[in-house]
């Protein structure tokens, strides 16, 4: 409940004037540029304050809910306290227990029951003491105060100088070291790349002989014009699931608006399928198809033969895979040859499709 009143009071204070101290329900909540309990103050009942320094000098009767750029709490807080701030120090007193969301913390006076941190960066100082629990996940933590019950929690660095009563349990999360594959590793990779391309190569011979075959050709002959068509067609394909994207959106809140729910849910779930379908058949065509195209292109070069049986062409095509995936294996350049290759091979498949589609369509026309 008190984390809803504190995004209530962050939102509606940003209406406010910067400048002047807003009140509101008899000074239970205050927002504006900063907000001060002076130390000749006492707040009965529940503080309630958000704005880019919250410092309580004085005293509350109650908890204290505080947000902002800043929170220091020098005073004394009888209740629990809940912080939401970039900063927080606490230096003074807090009764009950305290729950800190911020970038840095330090705790220089006394909690009286438990402490809940998540930091980036945290410390409990010297002199600090901490009634109960201590639990905290921070990027760092330095525990130099004392901790009467126990201390629970996950970080990426710790120090703990301070006494504990209880048990005390860190998790000291160590950056995984990143080792570079080895020759094993990278010859493995390869392997699975050339079987997988030649096996959708194969079935592509197989079930579409005359596209397959003929893109080859179109990528033997004019490769600079296949690249570019590569391009333009990768361009298209996101383009597409763009327009898919907003036209589902804008079909799904039209059918709202008209108060059909449910026919908005279809809607979408059909918009999301055919953008799924689309990036499928697309990852399918750069990463198989294109490279079994261009791998067949330079097979046929390697290996000359009568062009009619199958198992003719499904030499060159391993031939001309291996070749390809080799290139693609060369260190540092090898991924800039590979989506060159990938993208003059899905320009090959592009210009033979589309001559494929406008021949049928002509031929059905004439009819």
């Amino acid at each position: 409940m008190k984390a809803m009143v504190l995004v209530v009071v962050a939102l509606t204070s940003l209406s406010a004037p910067a400048a002047a101290q807003q009140t509101d329900l008899g000074g239970k909540v205050r927002s504006g540029r900063e907000v001060t309990i002076p130390a000749t103050e006492t707040v009965q009942g529940d503080l309630i304050a958000n704005a880019a320094t919250v410092r309580v000098d004085g005293r509350v009767d109650g908890d204290l809910v505080a947000s902002g750029g800043r929170v220091i709490v020098a005073g004394t807080v009888t209740g629990d306290a809940l912080v939401g701030a970039g900063t927080t120090t606490v230096s003074g007193q807090v009764d009950g227990d305290l729950r800190v969301g911020t970038g840095q913390a330090r705790i220089e006076g006394r909690v009286g029951e438990d402490v809940l941190l998540g930091a980036g960066q945290a410390a409990v100082a010297p002199g600090a003491r901490i009634g109960g629990d201590l639990i905290f996940a921070t990027g760092r933590m330095q525990l130099d105060g004392a901790v009467t019950g126990s201390v629970l929690g996950s970080t990426g660095n710790y120090t703990g100088n301070g006494p504990v009563g209880g048990s005390q349990r860190v998790n000291v999360e160590q950056p995984e070291a990143r080792s570079e594959p080895t020759l094993a590793d990278r010859t493995v990779d390869a392997l699975r790349r050339y079987v997988s391309i030649l096996a959708v190569g194969a079935l592509l011979l197989w079930l579409l002989p005359g596209l397959v075959r003929g893109a080859a050709a179109a990528a033997r002959a004019r490769p600079l014009l296949g690249f570019g068509v590569g391009i333009l067609g990768f361009l298209a394909v996101i383009l597409a699931l763009v327009l898919v994207v907003l036209a589902t959106v804008l079909v799904a809140v039209v059918l709202g608006l008209l108060g059909l729910g449910s026919l908005a849910g279809v809607t979408v779930v059909g918009g999301i399928l055919v953008a799924a379908v689309i990036a499928f058949l697309f990852v399918l065509a750069v990463l198989y198809a294109a490279q079994a195209t261009v791998g067949l292109a330079l097979g046929r070069l390697l290996v000359r033969g009568d062009g009619r049986s199958y198992l003719g062409w499904l030499g060159a095509l391993a031939l001309g895979v291996l070749v390809v995936v080799l290139v693609a294996s060369i260190p540092v350049l090898g991924g800039w040859l590979g989506a060159v290759l990938a993208l003059a091979g899905l320009g090959a498949l592009l210009l033979v499709a589309s001559r494929r589609a406008v021949g049928t369509s002509l031929v059905s026309q004439r009819s």
